[in-house]
């Protein structure tokens, strides 16, 4: 690709930090804004790299799991809790476990109330 990056480039530039002990998960709650679910799971991932939770939260649906993508969090917090150097950006946590309950699915939207093509349309 001219000027741009070369398509696929493996960077894999991609770090986990699969958080299991109770009281880390506590802490890193309360740096999620005081979501208390976020230490109620039993595992927590801090994320730096978003498409890999998409794929983890298919996978670990597959194997009967459930997932909650963390988007609301003290950045600044999670990363000294976590340890994580300050030149890392934190995108996302996920919530990581075995689901207490398997509610009915909620109605979706159509296509067409969703999805515009060129351009913005009410």
């Amino acid at each position: 690709m001219p000027g741009g990056w070369p398509l696929g480039p493996n960077l894999q530039d991609r770090k986990f930090i699969v958080v299991k002990d109770m009281e880390l998960r506590q802490r890193l709650s309360e740096a999620a804004m005081g979501q208390p679910y976020v230490a109620l799971w039993p595992v927590l991932l801090p994320l730096d790299v978003a498409i890999a939770v998409d794929d983890m939260s298919l996978a670990a649906m597959a194997e009967g799991l459930g997932t909650c993508w963390i988007g609301a969090f003290y950045e600044d917090k999670v990363k000294e809790i976590s340890g994580i150097p300050e030149k890392i950006r934190m995108i996302v946590m996920l919530t990581l476990g075995y689901p207490s309950e398997s509610p009915a699915a909620r109605p979706r939207k159509k296509l067409e109330e969703i999805v515009a093509y060129d351009g913005w349309r009410s």
